[in-house]
């Protein structure tokens, strides 16, 4: 290197120093001199709402700590980033909060700050605690954390969602669910901040079915407070406005299957669900930014379809029979410029719209699958039907049952939960990949094991939805429907064989039945024929009985007739042998009379002697 290069890069070095002192000179100069308004970065400063005052809360000891960091922040911050990890590694949690409030006072500006150290202790601290109670403080930090980022960046819309999707997120799903959400609605310190705040978490916006706040309801307020930021022009960053707003409303749902889950099945979770579902409707009624220069409205996708095909018959009357066999997908400009000249202005008019609605049509159906948006459009209206609510609460009933060993009154139940569940994933099969279809298919296992029996009977009412969730196959509400049209086809096959076999059935009854009339009226037949056989035989009988009897009287006369002749003397004859008995019998009377009176005289006389002697 000579000494000409090393002028050349030093003249180069100088005059880029002068090129820098230009703009911080035109930059330090002051206003025009009129009024207070300070210098060109003051005015800067206010124009794009950058000054402290604008951006949020002012700390004092945050401007300390700038200040003490003699410009070096950014080491600072970095420095602290480390021992922070360190005291983390350590468990030296009470250090670890202390260095994480540091971090934030260099940097208060900084979303990520706030986010990833909210996250780090609602998720990451606090999972190293045994007691449930205190991972809850610590999500409680976490919280807390963010709520003071908020207050610090009071236009940031990103950090108010994040702590919003945090009430609802960490609170609402971690597996301490049950009790984080029940610490959280009787933590009245944490309300009182949070009303301080400007959350109304007293409001029944906020309130569950207890009366006590909900954390995804406090949540969406959140999150609601977030949407007021953006709607009065402050743009998101750092997430696509889909998925911002599309989070408030999915946390009234998820409120709805909380409640639930906890076994409110009645109608609150019927309100909830109403409530849940006019919420999405209105989302889908917002107008959502999008990459192309037009916002779109989710829940205007048949209104677009429908405009569509005018404008498409529209442009067919315009341009005649030029246009008459064109549909959806043909290439209406092209069609345009060929049409007469008399219309053809209006007919590439035509054309231009109808382009614009495809375009539309295309970019609201994509976000719609984004975010799954019919599924849970449908969801919502499904389950604030009172059957939907009734089959839920038999099922809950049932585990409950069941857990009980009350067999019986398990399996009663579980069939009755069936039966409506079919109809309802008849009328909404997109449900069958619902989350709670395979807490459905865990009860169906359980009835299975409750009714001793591994293969469900043919006419069991869920038999589309176990084939699709036992088979293996892909579970989507599109396979669901194909098994359901399958297995109803086999069913009406197969009811026309029964009623072929029905059929036949009867033809043999009638079979039968008519040869049992046949055999019945000839054994009739037979029987008054044998009936009358012996009518005759017995009257013929009677005849030869009164022949003998006439017969018998007529020889009877005869006889008394000879009597008459030789009766009278027999009948002396008769009257001496009648009197010889009586003549006899007086006989022997006497004799005995006379033994009697000897009798008595002989012991007289007896007794005359044995006194004598005496």
């Amino acid at each position: 290197m000579n000494r000409t290069t090393v002028l050349s890069r030093k003249l180069i070095y100088l005059v880029i120093l002068l090129a820098m002192v230009v703009p911080l000179y035109m930059l330090g100069q002051p206003s025009g001199g009129s009024g207070d308004t300070g210098g060109q970065l003051t005015e800067m400063r206010d124009k794009f709402n950058i000054a402290e005052s604008d951006l949020g809360e002012i700390s004092p000891a945050s401007e300390t700590m700038k200040l003490a960091s003699l410009g070096l922040r950014g080491v600072a911050a970095t420095l602290l980033w480390n021992k922070a990890h360190h005291y983390k590694v350590l468990h030296e949690w009470d250090r670890l909060k202390a260095t994480l409030n540091n971090i934030a006072l260099l940097q208060p500006h900084f979303d990520k700050v706030w986010e990833h150290q909210a996250h780090n202790l609602a998720y990451n601290v606090s999972t190293e605690f045994d007691d449930y109670r205190q991972r809850y403080e610590m999500v409680r930090e976490g919280t807390e954390f963010l709520s003071k980022g908020v207050r610090q960046n009071r236009n940031a819309p990103r950090l108010v969602w994040y702590t919003g999707w945090f009430y609802g997120n960490k609170m609402g799903m971690s597996d301490e669910k049950t009790q984080f959400r029940k610490l959280f609605s009787e933590d009245e310190v944490l309300h009182e901040s949070l009303m301080k705040q400007g959350i109304a978490v007293d409001s029944p916006e906020a309130r569950g079915p207890y009366f006590k706040p909900d954390n995804w309801l406090v949540g969406r307020l959140w999150l609601m407070h977030g949407y007021d930021i953006v709607d009065s022009g402050v743009k998101i960053r750092r997430q696509t406005p889909l998925n911002f707003f599309e989070t408030g409303p999915k946390w009234r749902i998820k409120h709805a299957e909380a409640i639930e889950e906890e076994g409110v099945l009645d109608d609150r979770a019927q309100n909830a669900w109403q409530l849940a579902s006019e919420g999405w409707r209105r989302f889908g009624e917002r107008s959502v930014p999008t990459t192309s220069p037009f916002t779109i409205k989710l829940g205007q996708l048949d209104e677009l379809v429908r405009l569509k095909a005018l404008r498409i018959e529209e442009f067919k009357k315009t341009v005649g029979d030029a246009a008459a066999g064109a549909n959806e997908h043909s290439d209406f400009m092209t069609l345009a410029k060929r049409a007469d000249p008399k219309v053809r202005l209006q007919a590439i008019e035509l054309a231009g719209e109808i382009a614009d609605l495809e375009q539309r049509r295309n970019k609201t159906d994509g976000y719609r699958k984004q975010i799954n948006y019919p599924y849970w459009d449908t969801l919502s209206l499904a389950e604030q039907e009172e059957r939907t609510v009734t089959a839920r609460r038999l099922i809950y009933e049932a585990e409950k049952a069941n857990e009980a060993a009350e067999l019986d009154k398990a399996i009663d139940l579980y069939e009755q939960a069936f039966a409506i569940w079919a109809e309802i994933f008849d009328d909404y099969p997109i449900l069958t990949i619902d989350d709670s279809a395979e807490d459905l298919m865990q009860s169906v296992r359980r009835y299975s094991v409750a009714i001793d029996s591994e293969e469900l009977p043919e006419d069991f009412p869920l038999n589309a939805f176990v084939e699709m969730m036992a088979g293996g196959r892909e579970v989507s509400s599109e396979v669901y429907e194909d098994i359901r049209l399958t297995q109803k086809e086999k069913a009406e096959q197969r009811k026309k064989e029964l009623e072929a076999e029905e059929r036949e059935r009867e033809r043999q009854a009638a079979e039968e039945m008519k040869a049992a009339e046949e055999k019945k009226a000839a054994e009739k037949k037979a029987a008054e024929e044998k009936a009358a056989e012996e009518k005759a035989a017995e009257e013929k009988a009677a005849e030869e009985k009164a022949a003998e009897e006439d017969e018998a009287a007529e020889m009877k006369k005869e006889d008394e007739s000879e009597a008459e002749t030789s009766g009278d003397d027999k009948t002396e004859e008769v009257s001496q042998d009648d009197d010889a008995p009586d003549a006899e019998k007086a006989e022997t009377e006497e004799a005995e009379v006379t033994e009697v009176e000897t009798a008595d005289e002989s012991d007289s006389q007896a007794e005359s002697e044995n006194a004598d002697e005496s």
